[in-house]
């Protein structure tokens, strides 16, 4: 019985002790060596302890008391004042143990935010961290004992906040300096020379997160605006490690909630970048975080300093004007604009102390009353004079300057809202904007784009922020991509890069988008620029320039697909006269023993995928239009037999062509067949019978046939489709080396997914594919030009088999062939797809 008493004795005493042992005063990380506390206010200092125990600070340089009891979980708090700025200052925490901060400075604490851009470290490490500008002569300026670093070690918090981070404060040395934030540096190394004073840096930064992940749970989680972001990056729909990060509220519950109630000065910011795609949002989402800092700071003024995306083909202008909207309508907020240190292709500009120092000068106007430029122009109102428009500035500053070039940037429109790259000139500190092509201007903007070389400054040396004067609804992408097509081929026959007026099939698909535009939209600029392709070629006779038939080339049909509509809005008898022509050479057209039509003359005895799309739409319309049912009947067989001759059911793709005679190179001597699945020769099949099937009446024999086809294609090509949405030049191999994503083979399945899907032909759920697609262009191949143009990058040029030089039709020939920007064979599938899909 005694044993078993002094067991429990020991036992408890045991206990009793590691209770004791773990309820001692301890400190969030925050709190350490080096630190550096808010000068001249009251400052939190908090951490845990046991349950009512009695807590007591003192510090060196006032020798006051503060004394606060913990409560029943152990969490205490106090405030202590401050003196102004000191150095070597002491702080003791005494409860059932005693700790002591060393080495304290009283100065200025600011806290540096955001994503990969103030998370760009001073140093070149690995990835994307390439080290700031100049890094060698930056670290010859870097030894700052008055500066204090405390980087917040990146820390997800999925479930909630949490109490405390990793990190540890240090002085400010080119060792210590290396991985922290070259922007956060820069601002706190011109606070310190400036102000003289001691100064804090608290980094607390994730690369590739959005305004959410930053944002207090309570703040979104009944409010509409986030209910898509709630949903897409909710801890369980993440499937990739690398957005865990983007779990709203994430890095607010382990990277923000652990350093407050810290006592800051205030806040600078650096991201956006991960919201533009959803700019329209981005104005409330940011104001509502700010707001949401200030309130947890218990600060209802706390500055709040931001970087305006740079200029990058990525950035749409819509992520810079809600940002610009935020500081115009958030109080205590400013805005650092560097224009003009963006780069074209890497979001992270490197030119980090251009814009660490305009964030400071906005901190040393605005929170410490020195006197020093801070904003460049901004842009405050207009006024029409003749055919001219004449923009007023705030923020002159002396004046405004395009250092000695002309000025560029600057866009004008009518009330056709047709922007046109203007002629600006500076005439008493303000901008008068003029373009001949516009006669009486309406709107005016500037630096509008995504990536773009822009030039207007004051005096002081500071850059415009890009600005609109109007609030037009942004145009579609159908919409810009032919205007842009027009700006750069201002005659249709230039389409697909020509030099001289010519019937070519690439031409047609460009003028058969364009048509479709006019019908959409209604403006007579596309139809009179498909006319004016049509009347250069055609006589009054019917006879087309440059056209042999002769030659029984399958695509000279193709062109003849636009004079359908020429013909029944205007009456013009010459393009029925010519399309009359086209069907005598069809009538004509060699064929295989079956009744394929031969490609050309010169390619006997071969049906090829794409001659399918040059002749079957048009013979359908042609056989609906006039009343000739013969030729639809033709359109279907010729699409049956190629499916016959060249479908491969394993893969459930097309082989770009088919020899009857089994005679050449490229020909398999057993099958007939090519040896490979070139992309665009499967789009060019896929868009001839969604296009076809417009005018095969829904009780023909072969419509059903024609629907299955499609589906079997909508079935096999997702399994091709890359992460990003894009189709490779050779179809079935995209991880082989040498093979890249192809532009035309892209936006031809885009177009025919979409339209197939529009008009019922295969279930709604396939619609993903376009729109994936869609996405995979715009982020990967589409880039904005600086004229407001948009280009279409990785066009393959040509594609065929046999002819001089021999094209053997291998997967070294296929990824062989050139690459061009902007060629028709897919800005013509591009158009019609961003249409059917309403982008």
């Amino acid at each position: 019985m005694k044993r078993q008493i002094s067991f429990l004795f020991s036992l408890l005493l045991l206990i009793a002790c590691s209770v004791k042992i773990n309820a001692t005063v301890k400190l969030p990380s925050i709190f350490s060596d080096n630190m550096v506390l808010q000068e001249n206010t009251q400052v939190s200092i908090w951490g845990k302890a046991s349950a009512n125990e009695k807590i007591t600070v003192t510090n060196s340089w006032n020798f006051k008391r503060y004394v606060t009891t913990a409560d029943a979980d152990g969490r205490w708090t106090l405030k202590i004042n401050t003196p102004r700025a000191a150095k070597d200052q002491k702080i003791t925490v005494r409860g059932e143990n005693v700790i002591q901060i060393n080495n304290v400075l009283i100065g200025e604490v600011w806290l540096c935010s955001g994503q990969s851009n103030m998370e760009f470290q001073v140093s070149k490490a690995e990835g994307w961290r390439t080290g700031m500008l100049n890094e060698t002569e930056e670290m010859k300026d870097a030894d700052y004992p008055e500066i204090r670093l405390f980087h917040v070690e990146h820390q997800l918090a999925h479930q909630g906040p949490v109490d405390d981070c990793v990190g540890h404060w240090v002085v400010c040395t080119p060792a210590n300096l290396k991985d922290f934030s070259a922007v956060g540096f820069v601002f706190g190394r011109k606070l310190h020379k400036d102000l003289k004073v001691p100064v804090g840096l608290i980094q607390s930064t994730w690369g590739g997160t959005h305004a959410e992940s930053w944002t207090k749970m309570g703040v979104m989680e009944n409010d509409p605006l986030y209910a898509d972001v709630l949903d897409k990056f909710a801890l369980k729909n993440v499937k990739i490690e690398k957005n865990y990060c983007k779990v709203p509220a994430t890095l607010w519950n382990g990277m923000i909630n652990p350093i407050l109630p810290y006592t800051i000065k205030g806040t600078i910011w650096y991201q956006g970048e991960s919201n533009s795609d959803r700019f329209e949002k981005y104005q409330s989402v940011f104001t509502n975080m700010i707001n949401s800092w200030r309130a947890e700071w218990k600060q209802p003024d706390m500055p709040f300093y931001f970087v305006q995306i740079a200029p990058q083909y990525k950035q749409p202008a819509g992520i810079r004007e809600a940002q610009l909207k935020t500081w115009q309508s958030v109080k205590n907020t400013g805005m650092a604009v560097i224009t003009d240190a963006g780069d074209s292709t890497d979001i992270h500009p490197r030119n980090k102390r251009v814009t660490g120092e305009r964030l400071a000068s906005w901190a040393l106007t605005k929170s410490y009353g020195k006197k020093c430029a801070y904003s460049g122009p901004l842009y405050k109102s207009m006024k029409k004079l003749g055919n001219k428009i004449v923009l007023s500035f705030d923020y002159v500053e002396d004046g405004l300057s395009s250092k000695g070039e002309v000025l560029k940037g600057f866009f004008i429109s009518g009330a056709d809202r047709r922007f046109y790259p203007a002629k600006a000139v500076i005439v008493n500190n303000k901008v008068e904007v003029s373009a001949p092509e516009v006669l009486d201007p309406v709107a005016v903007r500037y630096g509008w784009g995504f990536f773009f070389r822009v030039n207007l400054f004051n005096n002081a040396g500071l850059p415009a922020s890009p600005f609109r004067t109007d609030n037009f609804q942004d145009d579609t992408y159908a919409r810009r991509f032919a205007d842009s097509e027009m700006r750069r081929f201002p005659h249709a026959w230039q389409l697909d890069h020509g030099t001289k007026p010519f019937w070519g099939y690439a031409q047609g698909v460009g003028c058969c988008a364009m048509l479709k535009m006019w019908k959409l939209t209604g403006d007579k600029r596309y139809f009179k620029y498909v006319k004016e392709f049509a009347d250069t070629l055609i006589n009054d006779k019917g006879e087309i320039t440059l056209y042999d038939k002769s030659t029984y080339n399958i695509d000279y049909v193709n062109s003849g697909k636009v004079l359908f509509d020429l013909y029944k809005e205007t009456g013009n008898q010459k393009y029925k006269l010519a399309m009359d022509v086209l069907i005598r050479q069809l009538k004509d057209q060699p064929r295989t023993l079956e009744g394929g039509y031969w490609h050309k003359l010169t390619y006997q005895h071969q049906i090829w995928l794409d001659g399918i799309y040059m002749a079957s739409p048009f013979m359908a319309q042609y056989g609906a239009e006039f009343g000739k049912p013969e030729w639809i009947d033709e359109a279907v067989k010729q699409i049956i037999l190629c499916h016959n001759h060249t479908f491969d059911a394993k893969t459930g793709l097309y082989y770009h062509a088919w020899d009857e005679s089994k005679s050449q190179r490229w020909a398999n001597p057993e099958t007939g067949l090519s040896p490979n699945f070139w992309g665009r020769s499967i789009g060019w099949y896929f868009m001839a019978m969604v296009d076809a099937l417009d005018y095969i009446p829904t009780d023909h024999a072969g419509r059903a046939t024609l629907i299955g086809y499609i589906q079997g294609l909508a079935d096999a090509l997702p399994n091709y489709q890359d992460k990003n949405g894009l189709w490779y030049q050779v179809l079935d191999q995209p991880k082989r080396e040498g093979n890249f994503p192809e532009a035309s083979v892209t936006t031809q399945f885009m177009y025919a997914y979409a339209k197939a899907v529009n008009k019922g032909y295969i279930d709604k759920k396939y619609r993903v594919y376009a729109e994936k697609a869609f996405e995979g262009l715009k982020n990967k191949l589409i880039i904005e030009n600086g004229d407001g143009t948009l280009t279409l990058t990785r066009c393959c040029q040509v594609g065929g088999l046999g002819g001089n030089p021999y094209r053997d039709g291998s997967f070294e020939y296929y990824i062989g062939e050139k690459m061009r920007d902007n060629d028709a064979k897919a800005t013509g599938p591009y158009i019609m797809g961003c249409i059917e899909l309403g982008q």
